[in-house]
C-alpha cells in the first residue's frame, strides 16, 4: 500500500466504476446513499488527470449493460437533494382509485402472476422512456485495468451479483465492494428472512467472486473475515480500511435552540429505529430518572424501521410525548446540527455497530457521549467517549446521573472536546485512492 492520498505508479490511468443506480433511485440521503455522494464529489472522475479514477454508473435494464451518467443525473448525484423519483403508470392509477380498489389493486399486484405482470409493464415503461441518448452513454468495452465497486447499497441492484460478477470477470474488471458490516449474517434476529437473504446472497456473491473488501473499520474487517472463515473461504482477504466521515456543521456559528427540541436537559439518541439499535434501553433509564430530574428530557432521532411495531407505539405513545419525550422521524441536516448543540448528552446504546458515525457527529458537536461497548463504537469515539455494555441499564443510568449531579465531571467532558478533531470525508476518498493504488 501507499501512504494514504498517493498517486500510484501506474503506466495508465485505473478505472474505478462505481453504481449509483440506488443512490439516485432514493428519494432520500441517508446511510450509504449519503456515503456514496460525500465519497464521489471528492474522489478523482472520469475526465481528470489522475492515476485512479472513480467513475459513476448507473444499470440500464433495456441495454442491459452500464452507463455513464447523463449530464441531469450526474447534477442529481452532486446536489445531495434528490428529487422524488417519478412514479410508475401503476403507482399513479393506485393512487387516483379510492381505497378500498387500492387495497384490492395492491392485493392483485403482490400475487405471483401480479408480480410478473407489474414486472413486463415496468420493462414496457422503462422502453418507451428510454432516450437515444444511452446509446452514447453505453459503456461498450471496459478501459484496461478496470475495477467495478459496490459503494451504494447495492444488495438492492439489479442484476443480482452472484449474476453480474462473473460477468464482469470475464469482461476483465475486477470486482470489489465496500463492507459497511456483515451484521445480518451475525445476528439474524434483528432482520426479517427478506432481509436477511437479500444481503446474504449479496455478500456472499462478492465473498466468491471479488478481489478486495473495503472496510469502514476495523471492526467490520474483522467480521468479513470471520464471515470468509464460516464459508470456508481462504483467509485473510485482501482488505483495506477506510475512514468514513461525520456530517456536522464545521463553522463556529450559534444555531439556536430549535423548537423540535425537548425542554430543559435532553438526551440525544440518532439512528433507525431498528432492534439492534436498543432504544428500550434508553428509554428505561429515562424513565427511571424522569422524576427525580424535572429538568431532564430524551429526544430521539431517526426513521422508522422494522420488526418495532411495539417499539414505535411506545415512542409515539410515551406519557411525555410531544413533551419531554419526543421522537422526530424527519430531520434534516440543519436541524440535527441544531439537535445536537444544544444536547445535554449523546447517547449510543447499540448492541452493534459497523461504524458509529452518530458518536462521531456528536463528538464533532460537542456532546458529551454515551456509547455501547459492542461492534466498532468503542473504535469510534476512542478515548472521548464513555462506554457502559448495552445490557446493563443500571451502568447507563449510573454514567447519565454523574452528568446531572456533578457540573465540574460535565464540563471536564466538554472541555475535552475541544481537541477532538473528527475524521473527515477527504480522508474517506484519501483511503480509498489508496484502496486502488496498487
Amino acid at each position: 500500500m501507499t501512504r494514504p492520498g498517493a498517486v500510484p505508479s501506474l503506466s495508465k490511468p485505473r478505472h474505478v466504476f462505481v453504481e449509483v443506480t440506488n443512490t439516485l433511485a432514493v428519494d432520500y440521503i441517508t446511510g450509504f446513499q449519503r456515503l456514496t455522494r460525500e465519497l464521489l464529489t471528492r474522489l478523482p472522475g472520469r475526465d481528470d488527470a489522475a492515476a485512479v479514477r472513480f467513475v459513476p454508473v448507473v444499470w440500464c435494464g433495456v441495454c442491459d449493460a452500464f452507463r455513464h451518467l447523463s449530464e441531469s443525473e450526474a447534477r442529481r448525484l452532486a446536489s445531495f437533494s434528490p428529487p422524488p423519483p417519478a412514479p410508475t403508470p401503476l403507482a399513479r392509477l393506485e393512487k387516483a382509485l379510492p381505497r378500498p380498489l387500492a387495497r384490492a389493486m395492491g392485493a392483485v399486484l403482490r400475487t405471483r402472476a401480479g408480480k410478473s405482470a407489474r414486472a413486463a409493464l415496468a420493462r414496457t415503461w422503462r422502453r418507451r422512456r428510454h432516450p437515444a441518448s444511452h446509446d452514447q452513454l453505453r459503456i461498450e468495452r471496459w478501459p484496461d485495468d478496470s475495477w467495478f465497486l459496490d459503494l451504494e447499497a447495492a444488495w438492492h441492484d439489479v442484476p443480482h451479483r452472484s449474476v453480474l460478477l462473473p460477468r464482469l470477470r470475464n469482461e476483465g474488471v475486477r470486482p470489489a465492494t465496500l463492507v459497511a458490516d456483515v451484521i445480518p449474517t451475525q445476528f439474524p434476529q434483528w432482520f426479517d428472512d427478506a432481509q436477511i437473504r437479500l444481503f446474504t446472497t449479496f455478500i456472499e456473491a462478492h465473498l466468491a467472486h471479488s478481489e478486495r473488501f473495503v472496510c469502514i473499520s476495523r471492526c467490520s474487517e474483522r467480521d468479513v473475515n470471520e464471515l470468509a472463515d464460516r464459508l470456508g473461504l481462504p483467509t485473510p482477504l485482501d482488505t483495506a480500511v477506510i475512514t468514513m466521515g461525520a456530517n456536522f456543521q464545521p463553522s463556529t456559528e450559534d444555531l439556536p435552540r430549535p423548537p423540535q427540541a425537548p425542554p430543559g436537559r435532553y438526551l440525544l439518541n440518532v439512528g433507525t429505529v431498528e432492534p439492534r439499535k436498543n432504544h428500550d434501553q434508553l428509554i428505561r433509564a429515562f424513565d427511571r430518572l424522569a422524576g427525580t430530574y424535572p429538568d431532564l428530557s430524551v429526544c430521539f432521532v431517526g426513521k422508522a424501521g422494522w420488526l418495532t411495531d411495539d417499539l414505535q407505539g411506545r415512542l409515539r405513545n410515551h406519557p411525555m410525548a410531544g413533551g419531554r419525550f419526543r421522537w422526530l422521524e424527519d430531520v434534516d441536516d440543519l436541524l440535527l446540527d441544531a439537535l445536537y448543540r444544544h444536547a445535554f448528552l449523546a447517547v449510543q446504546p447499540a448492541y452493534y455497530e459497523g461504524y458509529g458515525t452518530p458518536v462521531i457527529e456528536a463528538l464533532a458537536n460537542g456532546v458529551p457521549t454515551l456509547a455501547s461497548t459492542r461492534g466498532a463504537l468503542p473504535e469510534a469515539g476512542g478515548g472521548f467517549a464513555e462506554y457502559f455494555d448495552p445490557d446493563d441499564l443500571d451502568a447507563l443510568v449510573s454514567l447519565i446521573v454523574g452528568h446531572l449531579d456533578d457540573p465540574d465531571h460535565h464540563n471536564a467532558a466538554l472541555a475535552a472536546l475541544v481537541d477532538y478533531r473528527p475524521p473527515t470525508w477527504e480522508q474517506g476518498a484519501a483511503g480509498l485512492i489508496d484502496a486502488f493504488s496498487n
